[in-house]
């Protein structure tokens, strides 16, 4: 019997057998053919990657919202222009094209999982590499199923791709254990949707000889056991037939379905920090009363952004996920965090300078296609648009004016949008927060307060540098007379004020933010749960609240 520690990404506890998904069933460096004349072997490519479209294209069909979304981005990024050129290329020079897309989804994955300070991004890489792996069989003939199971079992694996568990028949998967992986992949998010009881990062050691064997998968304690001895299979036994009966007889209230008030009878609202439609779909099963922060970023692919069209469909599917709860945007916010539009020109991002409204003001004709889409987007559901990085009122003033040329384009072209579609400014920066009453006066129609910027430039402290985290006070003095003015400025002109950020997602820091004056919190979908708990058993004090007493 051997114990081994790893991190939860879907709780649940369940005993059953190991089957291994061992890497030789994803061997990318054998090709089993001889490559022929480049335009043949174009051919061949182009062939190939309809047939992978239109396979994920039905997966994407035959899926739930939560899913929907991850399949159609590997569809896009099979028709992405910078990717297929580099692919075409390395085919002119006599490359087959199953090699050469192996080697440009290669680098880009790799690009991808260097990129540490953008965590979201940085797993994309996983989707890049099973949407190739995926033209590579179709080319080389080889089936897409990885599994063929005659009996539900705990899958193990160094990592999973979304389509590994999207491919094996509902129910056959008892559990998942990975030796790598992230509670942020997308195989993490379908492995939430399905209930799936989930252990990343065990280590490569469990994966040397689990096959076949027996496993008790505590995703509750993040803990698998290898081998269990009698006592331990019994008491695994024991607590999943009493958590059945638990979950089938009468219970009070769900956390997620009581109403948002405070002990003392004060009402709040939390929302949830989203990238997509996976996870927008996950945050409203979780008790989301919207999206406080949809970050349209990770849209970037190999620096091309999509044109209006294509953004307008993302959008609509975000807005489709939240199922009439609303949505708030966030444009395009370059340089916050790396995305795929500059690492392939080195890393050019900057904490400081020219990044999010910005950057935006400097390329109208980007800026402009993206606020047609959302504003076309809004005639489809609630939806809000929040500029990011604003430091004064010229900066709003510049991109109203362009919004307003927005409209008039949307009327010409007599193209269904919403008019009405609110304006906001993200406070992320001490300038702003001191001058918030002016954005009210100039029109912004509502405020988000960004913890993790707002701190970052009040205490002159990366939150990525570890020398530096003692000064990274998410709820310190300067924080609170911040947020106190932003608060303040937002009710003396009635409009909204909300927070988001790291920091909003730990219990403690979202009280301390409940006393500061705020009653709208945004955070990641999995703090939802804790939060709400913290702030039912909390006391708004909306009178007698001060500022902090110590730092943080």
């Amino acid at each position: 019997m051997k114990r081994y520690q790893g991190v939860s990404v879907s709780p649940g506890l369940v005993l059953g057998q190991v089957s291994l998904l061992a890497m030789s069933s994803r061997d990318r460096s054998s090709f089993n053919r001889n490559p022929q004349n480049p335009e043949k072997e174009l051919l061949l490519l182009e062939d190939a990657i309809r047939t992978a479209q239109s396979e994920l294209e039905s997966m994407a069909s035959r899926s739930a919202d939560s899913e929907q979304a991850i399949f159609l981005f590997q569809s896009m990024l099979l028709e992405d222009d910078s990717f297929l050129s580099e692919v075409r290329s390395y085919i002119q020079a006599g490359t087959g094209a199953a090699e050469a897309i192996n080697r440009v989804g290669q680098r880009y994955a790799d690009q991808l999982r260097a990129m540490t300070d953008n965590t979201y991004l940085q797993l994309r890489n996983v989707d890049i590499l099973d949407a190739t792996q995926r033209v590579i069989n179709i080319l080389c003939d080889r089936p897409r199923m990885r599994l063929t199971l005659d009996h539900p079992v705990i899958l193990a694996a160094d990592r999973l791709m979304p389509s590994d568990l999207f491919s094996i028949p509902a129910g056959m998967i008892l559990g998942i254990i990975t030796s790598e992986g992230s509670t942020l992949s997308h195989a993490a998010i379908i492995a939430r949707a399905r209930k799936i009881p989930s252990l990343v990062q065990v280590g490569r050691d469990f994966l040397d000889d689990c096959d076949g064997r027996i496993v008790v998968l505590d995703a509750d304690q993040g803990v698998c056991i290898l081998d269990p001895d009698a006592a331990t299979r019994q008491q695994a036994v024991t607590r999943i037939c009493t958590d059945q009966r638990a979950s089938e007889g009468d219970m009070e209230m769900p956390l997620q379905d009581m109403p948002c008030m405070t002990r003392d009878g004060v009402s709040f609202e939390l929302l949830a920090n989203c990238f997509g439609p996976e996870d927008i779909d996950s945050a409203i099963q979780s008790g989301a009363a919207g999206v406080g922060l949809l970050r349209s970023d990770y849209q970037i692919l190999a620096g091309d952004t999509f044109d209006e069209q294509e953004q307008y469909f993302y959008y609509t599917s975000c807005i489709a996920a939240a199922g009439g709860k609303p949505v708030t945007v966030r444009t395009f916010d370059f340089g916050s965090d790396r995305t795929l539009s500059n690492i392939y020109r080195g890393d050019q991002s900057a904490h400081l300078g020219m990044r999010g409204i910005r950057s935006s003001l400097r390329s109208p004709r980007r800026f402009e296609a993206q606020i047609r889409a959302l504003m076309r987007a809004a005639a489809r559901g609630p939806l809000r648009i929040v500029f990011p990085m604003v430091t004064n009122v010229e900066d709003w003033d510049d991109a109203m004016k362009l919004v307003a040329h927005c409209r008039q384009n949307l009327e010409e072209r007599g193209v269904p949008y919403n008019s009405k579609v609110p304006f906001g400014i993200m406070l992320s920066i001490p300038a702003a927060c001191l001058i918030a009453e002016d954005f009210a006066r100039h029109g912004c129609q509502f405020f988000v307060i960004g913890t993790n910027d707002l701190t970052q430039y009040t205490h002159a402290a990366g939150r990525e540098i570890t020398s530096a985290e003692r000064y990274f006070q998410p709820t310190s003095k300067a924080m609170y007379k911040l947020i106190r003015m932003s608060v303040d400025a937002a009710k003396a002109h009635g409009i909204p004020v909300g927070i988001c950020g790291l920091a909003v997602g730990d219990p403690d820091n979202a009280v301390q933010y409940l006393h500061m004056g705020l009653r709208s919190f945004s955070m990641g979908p999995q703090n939802l749960l804790s939060v709400k708990k913290a702030l039912l058993d909390a006391e708004a004090l909306p009178h007698r609240a001060g500022p902090p007493q110590q730092e943080g």
